[in-house]
């Protein structure tokens, strides 16, 4: 699981530009880089040159590139398809094939080269397609899948489309990398943010992200370019392995934000109907007193007390509206622009908290 960002040439932005948005990925955590030698609304005068600069760059960052073709790149940059695969030579490790290739090509493609990926495009991805690949004996492990991302409002996926699509992907054993949008620098000529999954249009992208590995994406890209430092960070930070959850906290005990914070959390196997199970902490030995004992609203974080006796210190997450229980504390809540992800808590899940 990594994360990536795209970076557009012949669309004003200087190399200078480029290269400062390169490093600084790299320094927040960022090991990929997605660019398209397709797009009708840019320059290609200089696109050549520009390319040859951003490859070196992220070759120093030891970024991996993936560059998204079709037969208009070929028109654009007036070269053949032979020639365009040399430019792994300096650095490109995969090839996104969007519209335009025949099955057979595609299967030929990835047997061409061992150190040249070829993705496929996910989102419009079908079993017949899979099965022609079969058939023209592809190289499953030199082919990864790439989701679109939308430029244009109410076009972007549904959640049960793109689980559709990936449920047949992972079949065949193929990774899976999605975009996420950025709030604040979005991409022209539309500028209405770069997302795969429609609901993440407006969403802040750390969110967006730490969903789309809840919905078990292997890598994530920004779509738009640039985001904001702020946004930089923050999804740098997202976990790839383990989800985690913003809480606002009441005036809990020691011990209480020691269970709470402490620790990686494991939902149990034989998942609850009502609540998410805490494999992790159970001490009857230490004294939890009541405390809060309130009405528990879905997404409420509570701890069991004393009087739960041997249930004591086992931490909870409700999955729907309870009603109040001497015997449980309610610590904290889930905060609101994140309770939709509880539900990606399935058995055998881990998570943890931040404040």
């Amino acid at each position: 699981m990594s994360k990536g960002i795209s970076v557009y040439l012949g669309l004003g932005y200087s190399v200078e530009q480029l290269i400062d948005y390169i490093n600084k990925a790299s320094h927040f955590g960022f090991t990929k880089v997605f660019t398209s030698l397709h797009i009708p609304e840019a320059n290609y005068k200089n696109f050549m040159t520009e390319l040859r600069l951003v490859l070196n760059e992220c070759k120093r960052n030891n970024m991996d590139v993936s560059v998204d073709i079709s037969p208009n790149t070929l028109k654009f940059l007036n070269l053949d398809l032979e020639s365009l695969l040399k430019l792994k030579d300096l650095g490109i490790n995969r090839i996104c094939v969007d519209f335009g290739f025949t099955d057979r090509e595609i299967a030929l493609l990835s047997k061409k080269y061992d150190d040249l990926i070829i993705e496929i495009n996910a989102s419009t991805i079908t079993e017949e397609f899979l099965n022609n690949l079969n058939k023209y004996d592809a190289n499953f492990k030199n082919i990864n899948a790439f989701h679109n991302y939308y430029p244009r409002q109410n076009t972007g996926l549904s959640i049960e489309t793109f689980n559709k699509k990936n449920k047949i992907l992972k079949e065949y054993g193929i990774g899976i990398s999605a975009f996420i949008p950025s709030n604040i620098n979005k991409r022209g000529p539309i500028y209405e943010g770069l997302p795969t999954l429609e609901m993440h249009r407006f969403k802040k992208p750390h969110i967006a992200a730490k969903h789309l590995y809840a919905l078990g994406v292997d890598n994530i890209y920004f779509g738009d370019f640039i985001p904001s430092d702020e946004e930089l960070k923050t999804v740098g930070e997202v976990d790839e392995d383990i989800l985690v959850l913003r809480l606002e906290t009441l005036n809990n005990s020691k011990l209480e934000n020691k269970i709470i914070f402490d620790y990686i959390h494991q939902n149990r196997l034989d998942e609850a109907q009502d609540v998410i199970r805490s494999t992790v902490y159970r001490d009857t030995q230490q004294s939890i007193e009541a405390n809060n004992n309130l009405n528990r609203e879905y997404g409420s974080v509570t701890i069991d007390n004393k009087y739960y006796l041997r249930y004591s210190g086992e931490l909870q997450i409700c999955k729907k509206n309870l009603p109040k229980d001497d015997r449980v504390n309610v610590v904290a809540k889930v905060i609101e622009e994140e309770l939709f992800l509880i539900d990606y808590i399935k058995e055998g899940t881990r998570f943890r908290f931040i404040k």
